[in-house]
C-alpha cells in the first residue's frame, strides 16, 4: 500500500507520533508553555520593546497584488487592483485593519515562534481573517499525511475541529516539533527567569526599609514567648518603607549584625545590561533599533537601521508573502497561484552613498565616451548605454557677439519637397523621425484589448510626452484590462537610432 505514496500524496514512512503531546511543543517544561512565552511581554520591559518594534515595523508595510508575468521578471509584472483575496488581506474582518491583524498576528510569532490565522468561509469561500493564539490550537497528526486537522479550545472550554485550510499560519519551526514554532523567549528562560529574581531582590529591598537584611545577636537562648515578642515589636516598628530610618533600641544586650550582601556587590546594573544584550542577540536586534545610543554613532546607527530592514522585517515579510500566495491564494481556484502573487514594498531604505557612487562612475563614463575625439557619438544613446536619466532641453538662438549685426537673418523660402526625399516627413529617416525617441511596445498574448493595440509602435518626441500617456513607462492610459484589475503589458521604451 505504501508504494501507492506518490500518488494520494502520503509519505513512504512515518513522519509523526500518532497522538500530539499538548500545546508548547514536545518536552516542554511545566511552565515554559506558549501562555508563559506570551506573558514574558508583560512582564519584561526589553522583551516588550522588541516586540512591539518588530510588529509595528511589519505591520506598517504595503502590500500589492500583481500577476505573474511569463518572463518571472518584476518589471514585467502588472499591479491588479481588484480581486476578493487582495479585499480580504486589505480588511481582514470588521473589527481590524490590516495593519492591527498583522501586528497581533507577529506578536505571537515574535513570542511563541507561530502565527496563526483562522478563516471565516460562506461555503469555502474566505471572507474573514482572525488571529488566534497559539495556545489555543493542537494539531491532529497523521503518521503518512502528516497532518489531519486542527482543533481549537476556546476560551470557555469548547473544541473545535478545523480543517488544514481552515487554518493558514507561519512559524519559525522547532527542530524537535514539525508542527510548532521556537521562539526566542522559549531559548532565553533561564536568564527571564534570572532577571525576573533579581527585581523581586530589590523590591524586596525597598519593602524592607531600603536596608539590608541583619541578624539580631543575643547572648543567652530566648524563650518562645521572648522570641515572639522581640520578632513582633521589631516588624512594628522598622519593616516596611514608611519606617525607613528610625532609631532601633535593643534591650538586653542584644547587638544588631549586617549579614546581606549591598546592591552596589550584586552588579545589578552590569547584570540587567548582561540581560538586555542577550535579549537583542536572541532577535539578532542592532541597539540602535530600541533607541539604545550607548557605543552608537551615526554610521553604525545608519547600518543598524540597513540592517534592521533587510535581515530582520524584509524576513518577516517573506513569511508572510509565502503564507499567502501558498495558503490564501489556492483557496479561491487551484489556478490563482500562478496566475497572481502578493508582494510587498521593500522596507529596505536606500544607500544614499552607494547610490552617488554609482551615479559618479556612470557620469565618469558618460564624460569618457563623449571626448573621444575619433568617435561621434550620439549624446542620448551614451546616456542610455551609461544608465542616466534623459535630459530634456530646448535648442536656442546663439547670442550675438559684440560688434555683430543684431538683424535676424531673413527666413528661408518654403520649397516643397519632393515625396520621399530628404525633407519629406514622411520618409524615412529624416529629421522629424530621428527627433522621435521613444515607442510603445506592447505583449499581444492574444487578450490584448483594442486601444492598447491600436497604440502599438506609437512614436514619441521626449519622455514627458511619452509618459503623459503611459504613467511610469508602462500601462496605456486608456487601457480597457485597467478597468478590470488586469492591465495589458504595454510600456514605452527608450527608441534606438536605426543603422
Amino acid at each position: 500500500m505504501r508504494s501507492l505514496a506518490s500518488v494520494v500524496n502520503l509519505s513512504p514512512v512515518p513522519l509523526v507520533e500518532r497522538y500530539a503531546r499538548g500545546g508548547g511543543g514536545w518536552m516542554m517544561p511545566i511552565g515554559r508553555g506558549y501562555v508563559s512565552q506570551m506573558e514574558a511581554a508583560r512582564t519584561q520591559g526589553t522583551i516588550l520593546a522588541v516586540v512591539r518594534r518588530l510588529a509595528t515595523s511589519t505591520a506598517k508595510n504595503t502590500w500589492r497584488l500583481w500577476t505573474r508575468p511569463a518572463s518571472g521578471k518584476k518589471e514585467d509584472r502588472a499591479e491588479v487592483t481588484s480581486h476578493a483575496a487582495l479585499d480580504l488581506w486589505n480588511r481582514p474582518n470588521p473589527f481590524m485593519t490590516q495593519r492591527q491583524l498583522i501586528q497581533n498576528f507577529q506578536q505571537h510569532k515574535e513570542l511563541t515562534g507561530e502565527g496563526n490565522l483562522v478563516l471565516g468561509t460562506v461555503g469555502k469561500l474566505p471572507i474573514e481573517l482572525w488571529p488566534i493564539r497559539p495556545d489555543r490550537i493542537e494539531p491532529v497528526p497523521d503518521p503518512y499525511a502528516f497532518l489531519k486537522g486542527w482543533v481549537y479550545t476556546g476560551p470557555n472550554g469548547d473544541r473545535v475541529p478545523l480543517d488544514p485550510p481552515e487554518l493558514i499560519r507561519a512559524i519559525d519551526p522547532d527542530p524537535l516539533d514539525p508542527y510548532r514554532g521556537l521562539s526566542p523567549v522559549k531559548a532565553l528562560f533561564d536568564d527571564l527567569d534570572a532577571s525576573r529574581l533579581s527585581t523581586q531582590w530589590s523590591r524586596n529591598f525597598y519593602t524592607n526599609s531600603a536596608r539590608p537584611g541583619g541578624i539580631i545577636e543575643v547572648d543567652r537562648r530566648l524563650s518562645d514567648p521572648e522570641f515572639d515578642e522581640m520578632r513582633d515589636r521589631w516588624a512594628e516598628q522598622h519593616q516596611g518603607v514608611n519606617k525607613a530610618h528610625r532609631v532601633a533600641i535593643i534591650e538586653n544586650g542584644a547587638k544588631w549584625v549586617d549579614a546581606t550582601v549591598s546592591q552596589r556587590d550584586m552588579q545589578f546594573v552590569e547584570m540587567d545590561t548582561r540581560q538586555r544584550d542577550k535579549l537583542l542577540e536572541g532577535w539578532g536586534l542592532p541597539k540602535s533599533a530600541l533607541g539604545i545610543t550607548e557605543n552608537v554613532n551615526r554610521a553604525n546607527a545608519d547600518a543598524g537601521e540597513y540592517l534592521f530592514a533587510k535581515w530582520l522585517i524584509e524576513d518577516r515579510l517573506d513569511a508572510i508573502r509565502d503564507m499567502l500566495n501558498g495558503q490564501l491564494l489556492p483557496l479561491y481556484g487551484k489556478d490563482q497561484p500562478k496566475k497572481y502573487e502578493f508582494d510587498y514594498d521593500s522596507p529596505v531604505p536606500a544607500d544614499d552613498m552607494q547610490e552617488m557612487q554609482i551615479l559618479k562612475a556612470r557620469s565618469d563614463a558618460a564624460s569618457v565616451l563623449l571626448s573621444i575625439p575619433s568617435v561621434a557619438f550620439d549624446p542620448d544613446e551614451v546616456l542610455e548605454a551609461t544608465g542616466l536619466p534623459e535630459i530634456t532641453h530646448e535648442d536656442r538662438p546663439t547670442p550675438a557677439l559684440p560688434g555683430s549685426s543684431s538683424k535676424s537673418p531673413p527666413d528661408p523660402i518654403d520649397i516643397p519637397a519632393a515625396p520621399g526625399g530628404p525633407g519629406d516627413p514622411g520618409a524615412p529617416g529624416n529629421d522629424i523621425d530621428a527627433a522621435m525617441r521613444w515607442v510603445v511596445e506592447a505583449h499581444n498574448d492574444g487578450n490584448i484589448c483594442d486601444p492598447c493595440e491600436r497604440n502599438d509602435g506609437k512614436i514619441y518626441r521626449n519622455r514627458a510626452d511619452a509618459y503623459e500617456d503611459y504613467p511610469n513607462g508602462q500601462g496605456f492610459k486608456d487601457c480597457i484590462g485597467a478597468q478590470y484589475g488586469n492591465s495589458c503589458r504595454c510600456k514605452v521604451v527608450k527608441r534606438r537610432k536605426k543603422a
